[in-house]
């Protein structure tokens, strides 16, 4: 398979338990990590201002891992990202969590593109021109490989 974007993470010794076992809630956090890596590769960023004050971000509308194995302290991950859906207002990606060519994970998150106008409530909003044409070259270069 292949992805639009892989991460490398070294499983530091407070991510894990006693017996040095990676804690099931740190693969979340692995997703999101790789995730922000991946908007920087682009040149885009996750969270800003804009110009007039209005806050912008990507809150999770949902996130999933399945554990196929664990991690251990020390261990070298690969945390593959592939854009799985994108639309005016959200993306998906799925996540492919692997050590030494095993999986150990595998996971999905959906993100919706949103907005904080200056003393306003926090609402769903078209993703800028910028992100989404960026985005979509990509899924468009994947589907004719």
């Amino acid at each position: 398979m292949s992805y639009h974007f892989v991460a490398t993470h070294r499983v530091e010794f407070f991510e894990t338990d006693l017996a040095g076992i990676v804690h099931f809630a740190n693969f979340y956090r692995y997703m999101e990590q790789a995730e922000h890596a991946f908007f920087r590769s682009l040149g885009l960023t996750i969270h800003g201002t804009l110009a007039d004050g209005t806050v912008f971000g990507w809150p999770r509308v949902s996130a999933t891992c399945s554990f196929k194995s664990p991690a251990y302290y020390g261990d070298e991950l690969k945390i593959g990202i592939t854009v799985q859906r994108l639309t005016q207002r959200s993306l998906t990606t799925s996540y492919n969590i692997q050590r030494d060519g095993m999986l150990l994970a595998v996971g999905e998150m959906k993100t919706a593109y949103c907005v904080i106008p200056v003393g306003a409530k926090l609402e769903s909003a078209e993703i800028p021109s910028e992100y989404y044409d960026r985005l979509t070259e990509l899924q468009q270069s994947s589907e004719t490989k």
